[in-house]
């Protein structure tokens, strides 16, 4: 798959097979945010790879799903639940606040994540202090997101725009995520 037909591709997933995901995998997937652009080089990021059983198993209450979805909807069945999950610090030792150096690590996870078959689910709707107890998380970290992660077990496409941008599921559950149009989104051309 080349990167522009990852981009178009590339949607959340919130429902996945129990197929393990191999570590090495995970691994490449960090080293992928790793090469992410960070302002003036400074490497603040630094990660968590969860995929043993019961570390995901206590996890899954810390994190909110689908806030636009009904309740029946939003919460992974507990048989298509993530296999993976990574956790993105910042060293706040390093440097506070690298909201842009995040933004690209997550991207290129996502993208590699797809790229290796696999379905993400990019989550800051989570409890950090409950996280930080779990996996005993120095406060010098602060815990910025959970990347959810498995082989995909639902469908998710794009949609136009029409007068909301609450994504939602057909009968099929396939989501529908409703997406301006380039000519929307371009305020002037000079």
């Amino acid at each position: 798959m080349d990167l522009v037909e990852a981009i178009y591709k590339r949607r959340t997933i919130r429902r996945f097979k129990q197929e393990p995901i191999e570590i090495e995998i995970l691994k490449k997937l960090v080293n992928f945010a790793r090469l992410a652009p960070m302002g003036n080089n400074i490497q603040s990021l630094e990660y968590i790879i969860i995929s043993d059983s019961e570390a995901r198993k206590n996890l899954f209450p810390c994190l909110a799903w689908s806030a636009s979805l009904p309740p029946r909807q939003r919460h992974p069945e507990e048989s298509r639940r993530p296999m993976a999950y990574i956790i993105v610090l910042v060293n706040t030792n390093i440097k506070k606040n690298p909201e842009a150096e995040i933004g690209g690590a997550v991207q290129n996870i996502l993208l590699g994540a797809l790229n290796f078959g696999l379905g993400s689910c990019w989550m800051g709707s989570i409890n950090g202090p409950k996280i930080r107890e779990l996996f005993e998380i120095p406060e010098q970290q602060e815990i910025k997101y959970v990347i959810s992660l498995g082989y995909p077990d639902e469908e998710s496409m794009v949609e136009p725009f029409v007068g909301s941008m609450k994504y939602w599921k057909d009968d099929n559950g396939v989501m529908h995520i409703p997406k301006k149009s380039l000519e929307e989104v371009i305020y002037k051309i000079y």
